[in-house]
């Protein structure tokens, strides 16, 4: 059964990241944990693998689109990628139990800020400084390290800090896909020694992942505006965080 729902069920979860400029472990793993999977042996390693994957994916689009902040992208995506790591040492000497209430502490965090995130105009260009951008790359060192620890890939923390800083959410999320990319593979390969999956599961799910995060970067670009965008976040955020207290609290 789970070979049938699973891949349709992350190529729907994918979309949605896609939409978002996020790779799709920001939901993926609460969403497996429902299902009963090892946290740090099979969801992290699989999230982080779906992440990069799908982040891929949906920056090809939005690309295509000529969406990305560049001069944004490429330092933060380097900034990530090296101290995502230091997040997965960190998460061997903490119990599974904190870790999840950490998640759900940023999840509430972040939904408020992108819930009254500022409203600007889609049409008018964002002049975005370079002192700012230096600001995005301290936070995103910080970034980097939370969210190796946490198992997901850094984008649903970049994401609202590049909006806080001044950029509009559509380019927000379509430079945070590009970012997202290589952090969740060197968070993966830190975790890989841990790994105790069904590699098919992880290669069935890795194509539907891919396909609807694509397509959920087309259509953001086309259709979806920078202010639907923030309320859509933070209402799946909000939900996230419901979902995972009401089974942190089952469990005592």
């Amino acid at each position: 059964m789970e070979y049938f729902l699973l891949p349709i069920l992350l190529f729907v979860l994918s979309f949605l990241s896609g939409m978002l400029g996020l790779g799709v472990a920001f939901i993926s793993t609460p969403v497996l944990g429902l299902f009963g999977f090892d946290l740090k042996h099979v969801i992290m390693l699989w999230s982080l693998l779906l992440n990069g994957l799908t982040a891929i994916s949906s920056a090809t689009a939005y690309t295509r689109s000529h969406m990305v902040d560049w001069r944004t992208a490429l330092p933060l995506l380097g900034i990530t990628t090296l101290v995502a790591p230091l997040g997965v040492w960190i998460l061997r000497f903490v119990p599974t139990t904190i870790v999840w209430w950490i998640y759900v502490g940023v999840l509430l965090f972040l939904a408020y800020r992108m819930a009254f995130a500022p409203k600007r105009d889609d049409a008018q260009k964002t002049a975005i400084a370079d002192r700012t951008r230096i600001k995005g790359g301290l936070l995103s060192a910080a970034i980097g390290v939370f969210a190796g620890f946490l198992g997901g890939g850094p984008g649903f923390l970049l994401m609202p800090t590049l909006v806080m800083l001044g950029y509009t959410a559509r380019i927000a999320a379509a430079t945070n896909s590009v970012i997202v990319t290589l952090p969740s593979f060197s968070a993966f390969v830190a975790h890989l020694a841990d790994a105790q999956f069904d590699w098919v599961m992880v290669g069935m799910t890795s194509v539907t992942s891919v396909i609807g995060a694509y397509y959920g970067g087309m259509f953001m670009a086309k259709r979806v505006k920078s202010r639907t965008l923030t309320r859509i976040f933070a209402a799946a955020l909000i939900l996230l965080a419901i979902q995972r207290i009401a089974i942190l609290l089952s469990a005592l």
